[in-house]
């Protein structure tokens, strides 16, 4: 059911107005019978949602048209997710996506779902393009999308120092030293 969701999303967002890099996507979204565990929307919708949102703002700014243009595909390296509060059956709430930074390599992305003004989850994500094994830089990817360098984050402010060190340590503890 939840890549249905996710195609949908993808078909709604080529309908609606497009996106400058630097602008935040909203999406609306309820939730279903098929996203909850016995009372509340559970951990695996809510990470499908955020994959909507993201899906969402790739359309609008063109980059999804771009990627398959190139046949580049796009994994995430990490996703870091926080869940606050939950929803219930039916409720309804907003996923709103923004590019945090970017740097030679990577995309960061911001996420956050909200409902009436408190924060649900959010989840911090960087990812790629690639064709192939062939990582494609960034710039490329702004060239090709006509963004000028000026109109993406390039600050590395601190949430990207924290999410970078974190990582490094998983992969530490999990893969070197398992």
């Amino acid at each position: 059911m939840r890549w249905i969701k996710l195609l949908s999303a993808l078909g709604k967002a080529k309908l609606r107005p497009k996106l400058k890099g630097s602008e935040t996507s909203s999406l609306n979204f309820r939730v279903w019978i098929t996203d909850i565990d016995i009372s509340v929307m559970n951990h695996a919708a809510i990470m499908t949602v955020f994959e909507m949102g993201r899906a969402d703002y790739m359309v609008r700014t063109n980059f999804f048209k771009v990627a398959t243009k190139n046949k580049w595909f796009f994994p995430n390296q990490a996703i870091n997710a926080q869940f606050y509060r939950p929803l219930k059956m039916f409720q309804k709430a907003t996923v709103y996506t923004k590019m945090s930074f970017v740097d030679e390599t990577y995309f960061y992305v911001e996420q956050k779902i909200m409902r009436h003004g408190k924060p649900i989850a959010s989840c911090f994500a960087n990812g790629l393009a690639k064709k192939g094994r062939e990582t494609i830089p960034t710039s490329e990817i702004l060239k090709s999308l006509k963004i000028e360098n000026k109109d993406v984050p390039r600050e590395n402010h601190a949430l990207i120092c924290m999410f970078k060190e974190k990582n490094s340590k998983m992969t530490e503890k999990i893969i070197d030293n398992w």
